[in-house]
């Protein structure tokens, strides 16, 4: 399993610096900028073909009413699901280990970090909330609009406490 660390904290340095605005046109600039192919846009998304060094170098695009919510790629290899996760799990531990100690050396600590079994790790920056996700079988890193982010991190209704 190929984890593409200098590919990935590439792409982090650049979300980190770019002056998004979270609106369709800053797609197009943004993939010129990380060299990457816009392969389909349309109401819902993009898919995007990345060029990281891994066995599926792809990304997605969600949003809609021309706003961008978040950018998903793969910055692994996407385990076959025939191999076992005996031998899955601990490759993709020790990529995130390793994407990890890269991240931070570029951003800083973490804002947040979620537990094992779905491991994330999260920096909200000013524009752009750049986030690590330890999936089943791969590991992809997240661009996400602080206004999405903020947004998802409401609690719900009944997650409120009551006086």
């Amino acid at each position: 399993m190929h984890v593409d660390i200098e590919g990935a904290t590439r792409i982090a340095r650049l979300a980190a610096a770019f002056d998004w605005t979270w609106v369709v046109d800053d797609l197009e600039p943004f993939c010129a900028q990380a060299g990457w192919e816009l392969v389909e846009l349309d109401q819902t998304g993009a898919s995007i073909r990345t060029g990281l060094r891994v066995g599926q170098p792809e990304s997605i695009m969600f949003g809609r009413q021309h706003r961008m919510n978040w950018i998903s790629i793969f910055v692994t290899d996407v385990a076959d699901d025939a191999t076992p996760m005996t031998v899955v799990r601990p490759l993709l531990d020790e990529g995130f280990t390793n994407l990890d100690v890269a991240f931070t050396a570029l951003l800083g600590t973490a804002t947040s970090a979620e537990p094992e079994p779905k491991a994330a790790l999260r920096w909200d920056l000013p524009k752009a909330v750049i986030s690590l996700h330890l999936g089943v079988n791969a590991i992809d890193l997240r661009l996400t609009s602080p206004g999405y982010q903020a947004w998802m991190d409401e609690p719900e209704p009944e997650d409120e406490d009551e006086d």
